[in-house]
Parts: structure tokens; sequence; C-alpha cells
């Protein structure tokens, strides 16, 4: 054996992973196409395999188990799904009253021994000799004990002396009537046990639908929504509010449909559907599904569905995005998101993209093709793909002998067919005919103006540097930044627009498509700050801080007028009190900073005396014109 070829080729691929970014980012169509004859070529094998797509799918490929055979669990259902019985012999909540249909068992011992069992009528009303009527509805059983002992007091004055004594006990009860609507298994009207809270009912109509909300389920009594009820705080805390809502005859318990629900797998302890309110975030998500395994790694794939809003078409419906868990609190999810919970040994194994995608580098393997693509962007961008040919994407694979000598073509419309494994190497070729998009151009009072190739962290520093600085007439207080956006308007034809950029310091770094314009600094002057209008305002020989102010929309509220300051175009900072009514001059490149207050709460007495007094005054001078008439 050739242990100096050996040598050689270990060398070749030690080098060839550890490509810089920017070296990717200039990487031509021939460079790409050395990369792999090179990386071939190690083989020392006569033939070179040439794996070319069959009936949709490339060969050497390992394809994902479907969908259909995944365990996809609904949280939270299953709690309904058990039968629940009651017994006669349960003791009779606190807080229960009687209604019509209850019956009261009433008991006289002692001197008097007397035992009746009474119905209540349908105007709540229960009948005894000798008193007549006696209206209990809506009262408890020591309400009503209380009622029975003033009442038979008059006719056994032994009740009073305590020689008989008096019970009131519960009978028969009547069952309810519950109406069930929305997504619950048996819709309609459903007799419940009287003692029920909207839990046991729930079980009761046979549970809930895998289309129904959990979070969410209301009570309605007289057309009014009394008490909605959000199950997952019992489901993951065991806390227990819902148990203090009595449910009432006639009641209606609905179940709204789901409105956002995503799915959580990978490393987590609980893997399947969850429900999510507006509000609640990925860290809610891990909570509810039972926290992360040992095994979990810090980041997380999550697979996207964009709202149909804000969709460009079908084809962009779906992305993937690669996330950081300690950032969880912060990160929100549409419904039909899914979340994959990354395990640390597939982040330790890697697979590289280069060539045209918007973030080339290195990837975690364990996913599909179509992930990794999406998380190195790109393909979801309607405009940046016409820059890139899609539908010949090369992968080159190591075989038992760890050579490249596995060649895989495929499209990324058949991506998501392709699993990948460690150390895979992908490459997209870049349309000739869109060369050079990755640019930024600069014009005006600059030395050098042009269009200049974005190299990756390229600062405004940098650029106005590499464009040989400014002229005579041109500075940073003179200097603007734009970005263009190119979009198909109605008719299908191509337009460009502007967007200005509010940050221009010296370290922003630059996007593609950046225009920045260096204007004549003897003819303008900027405004930053909490202003209506930042930006530039042509000067006029007579021109003054507050008049510079004014012409760039006016302070916007919460302004620190007294510390407003001029940055001179010699780099020289004047403070101003503009409270004081100091008209600071202002001269050609001159920059006006006005600060917004840290702390809007806090009352500026100053600045509402200042504001109070130049109202008077104009107030004033409108009595004056008006006296003059």
């Amino acid at each position: 054996m050739n242990y100096k070829y050996i040598l050689t080729v270990l060398l070749f691929s030690l080098s060839i992973s550890q490509v810089s970014v920017s070296d990717i980012e200039s990487m031509t169509n021939n460079k790409i196409d050395q990369m792999i004859d090179d990386l071939k070529d190690q083989s020392q094998k006569e033939e070179s395999l040439d794996v070319k797509p069959q009936d949709g799918l490339p060969k050497e490929v390992v394809i994902s188990p479907p969908l259909t055979a995944l365990d996809k669990k609904y949280f939270g259902y299953n709690y309904f799904n058990r039968e629940i019985n009651f017994f006669d012999n349960i003791p009779t909540p606190v807080d229960f009253v009687l209604g019509p249909g209850d019956e009261i068992n009433l008991s006289l011992w002692g001197q008097v021994n007397l035992q009746e069992s009474l119905t209540i009528n349908k105007q709540g009303q229960v009948y005894f000799e000798n008193i007549g009527l006696i209206n209990i509805s809506n009262m408890s059983l020591s309400e009503v004990e209380k009622i029975f002992e003033k009442k038979l007091s008059n006719i056994y004055s032994t009740i009073t002396d305590g020689s008989t004594q008096l019970n009131v006990e519960l009978g028969k009860l009547k069952s309810i009537n519950v109406y069930f609507s929305g997504q619950i298994n048996n819709p309609g009207i459903s007799i419940v046990h009287p003692f029920s809270d909207v839990f046991t009912a729930i079980i009761q109509a046979g549970g809930i639908k895998k289309e129904g909300s959990l979070r969410n389920v209301q009570i309605i009594r007289s057309n009014n929504v009394i008490a909605s009820v959000d199950f997952y705080e019992f489901f993951s805390s065991g806390k227990n509010s819902f148990s203090k809502i009595r449910i009432l005859d006639n009641d209606v318990i609905h179940i709204p449909t789901v409105s956002q629900r995503v799915e959580i797998k990978g490393e987590i302890n609980h893997e399947g559907f969850y429900e999510l309110q507006d509000s609640e975030s990925l860290n809610d998500l891990v909570q509810y599904a039972g926290g992360l395994t040992k095994k979990a790694a810090s980041s997380a794939i999550i697979d996207l569905i964009i709202p149909l809003s804000e969709r460009v078409g079908d084809s962009f419906a779906q992305s993937s995005r690669n996330i950081n868990l300690t950032d969880s609190s912060n990160i929100i999810l549409n419904n039909g998101d899914t979340v994959n919970i990354m395990a640390i040994s597939a982040v330790a194994s890697k697979v590289q993209v280069l060539g045209r995608v918007k973030n080339p580098g290195s990837y975690s393997y364990n996913s599909n093709l179509k992930q990794v693509l999406d998380l190195a962007g790109g393909f979801e961008d309607p405009f940046f793909r016409k820059t890139m040919i899609d539908d010949k994407i090369v992968i080159l694979r190591k075989d038992d002998n760890q050579f490249y000598a596995k060649e895989i073509i495929t499209s990324y419309s058949d991506a998501n067919k392709v699993q990948l494994q460690p150390d895979d190497k992908i490459f997209i070729y870049e349309a000739v005919n869109y060369r050079n998009s990755f640019t930024y151009r600069i014009q005006g009072e600059i030395n050098q103006p042009g269009v200049y190739p974005l190299l990756e962290g390229t600062t405004l520093e940098e650029a106005i540097a590499k464009a040989k600085g400014f002229t005579v007439f041109g500075s940073y207080n003179t200097l603007t930044l734009s970005k263009e956006f190119t979009f198909i308007d109605n008719s299908g034809v191509e337009q460009t627009t502007n967007e200005a950029l509010v940050n221009t310091s010296k370290d922003f770094i630059l996007s593609r498509n950046i225009v920045i314009t260096v204007l004549s600094a003897e003819n303008v002057v900027k405004v930053d700050g909490n202003v209506y209008n930042p930006g530039l305002v042509a000067y006029n020989s007579r021109m003054t801080m507050s008049r510079a102010i004014e012409l760039a929309g006016g302070f916007k509220p919460y302004s620190m007028k007294k510390r407003a300051y001029v940055q001179r175009a010699d780099g020289g900072v004047e403070k101003a009190n503009l409270l004081r009514g100091r008209a600071k001059r202002i001269y050609p490149g001159d920059r006006i900073f006005v600060p917004i207050n840290p702390n809007p709460s806090d009352f500026d007495i100053t600045s509402f005396i200042a504001d109070l007094s130049t109202t008077l005054a104009n107030i004033a001078a409108i009595l004056i014109i008006i006296d003059k008439n």
C-alpha cells in the first residue's frame, strides 16, 4: 500500500472539512465540480458509483418510516376515557343547594318522634302538616334545618328546651339534565349526577373528541358563559379549580375546536401533540411534555407551518429552523408546528452544506435532506431560489473504507425522502444567470462609488474604507442606509423598492442589497433619536436646532428635550437646553440627537411646564391677531 498517497488523502480531506464560510460563498460551480471529482478520486476504485434517482427515490438512501406508523399521542384526552360511579352513601357537598325534584328526610326524636320524607315541588316548596308550604329552593341542608327548627318549635315546645332533637338529611336526588355541544363524543342532552362538576360531567358524556379544546371548556348558564376551564393546570400540576363550579340543571357545556396544536418529539419525556394558548412559548410546551431527557442537546429543529396570510405560495408553506433551547421562553409556536429535540449524539455528528445557500456550513445529520436544506436557507425565498439549481443536488457519501465513493443526485422536491448519514457533503449549484447577487452599493460623496461584493461580517466602517473614504463634503452625519427589495407585482413584472434603515453606526453589519448614500454636508443636517421622521433635512443659513427638529417631524412623546445635543461635522459635541429657549445655531453637516426617556412613567415636570408655556404663548399670539382684526 502507498502510505504517501494515504497521507495526502487525509490531508486533503482535512482541508475540505475546514472550508471557511467566506470561501463557500464565493464557490463557483466549477469549484464544486472540482471538489466532487477530487473527493471521488480518493476511492482508488476503477469505477465510481453514479447513483441516480429511480422511481422518484435515489439509491443508497435509507427512507424514513411513514408518518402513519408513528405513535401520535394527544395529551390529556385519556383522562376522560374511563367509567365513573356515584354511590348513594357519598357525603353531600357542603355547598350543595336544593332544587325541584330533590327529596329531604325530616326526623324528630326524644319527647316527640316523627319521620317525614318531603319532595320539593316545581315552585321550590315542600308541604308540612299544620305549617303549610315552605320555600326551601336554592338553600343548603343547614339552612333548611334552621327553618324547620324555627317553625316546628311553635308546634313542639320540647325542640326549644332540647328534649326533642331535629335532623334534616338529603333523600333521593333528582338527576339533572345537561346539554353538551361542540367537540364532545356524545353531543346533545345527557342525564348526569347532581353532584357532578364539569370534569365528571364530561366523563358521563363519553369524553372529548381529539378535535376539541381542553383549555377553553365553557359552562353556559342562561345563555351566558359563567366560567371557562383550562384542564392543563390539573393535568400538569394537579391543581383543581373546576370542582368549585357546580353544574346545575339545564346548564350547557360547550367544547370549542382546538385553535392551536403543536407536536413535540425527540429527547422529551412525553412525545405527543399539545394544545397551546396564544401567549405560551416553547418553554411552556417543554414543561407540559414532562421536560427534557438526560440525552437532550441544547438545540432543536422546528418545522414551521407558515400562516396562510404570510405565504408567497403553497410551495413555500413550510420551512425549518434550528433554535437554541436556552431561548425557549421567547419562541412562540404556530398551529401545526413540529419541535424535534435533538440528542447529544446527533448534534455531535454533522453533515456539510456547500455552495449556493444562505447559510452554508455544518448541520446535524439526524434529519432528512429537506430539513437540512431548509436550515441552510434560500429554498423558502422565491427570489433567492432563482439563484440556485434546485433540481440537481449532489450528495457525496463515504463507503466502508471511508472514501467519498458514493454519489447521490436528487432534487429539492424529493429531499424529504432522503435520510442523511454522518459526514455527508451536500453541494448546491448556482444558476449562472444570477451570479454576484451578494453585493452592496455605495454612492454620493465617496471617493470610489460603485457596487461591491459582500463578504460575511462586513461593517459600515469597512465599506467606507474600501471605497477610499469620504470626499471633503461627506461624513457619517450625512450618510443614509437603505435596502433594495425585489418583488413581483400583480401583472407578473419584477419591481424594485427601497426601505430606509435607521442604524448607521460604524459597526453596523451590512447585508446583501444594502445601498449606502452619502449626501453633501453643504446641503443637509441630520436629525436622529426620538423624533417622528429621523433622517436628513435640507439646510438653510438661518437654521436652528429647534427648526431642524421641527422639520424632522418634531418631538415624539417621552423625549428628553433638555438633554438633546448636536454633533458638529468635525466630531465635537455641544449640549443645548431647548427648554430655556436657546436656539442653538446649526451648520451644514451637523447631527442632532434627541434622547428618549428610559422611564416614561416618570413625570417630567420641566418638559410639562415648557410645553405648557409654548401652548399659552401660541394662544396669546392668536388672541392678539384676533383683537387687531
